[in-house]
């Protein structure tokens, strides 16, 4: 698991002085953080032996929690 939080931060760090010298619009920046997180998530989580629950359990909670679905 530390392989992997050592690719991600070195990753993370190269596209980081990308963005800052070619000056990205805050969009980008901000799809790139939501992306390389949730990338970072599953990755740790099948180094754990644990699967990341599927789209379709996800859009369920959401609706349960809102109320939609009983």
């Amino acid at each position: 698991m530390i392989i992997i939080l050592a690719v991600f931060a070195i990753l993370i760090s190269y596209g980081l002085q990308r963005f800052i010298r070619k000056k990205e619009p805050a969009r980008v920046y901000t799809l790139y953080i939501f992306f390389m997180a949730a990338s970072l998530v599953v990755s740790l989580l099948l180094a754990a032996g644990r699967r990341p629950s599927s789209p379709s359990q996800w859009i369920e909670a959401v609706l349960k929690t809102i109320g939609a679905v009983k």
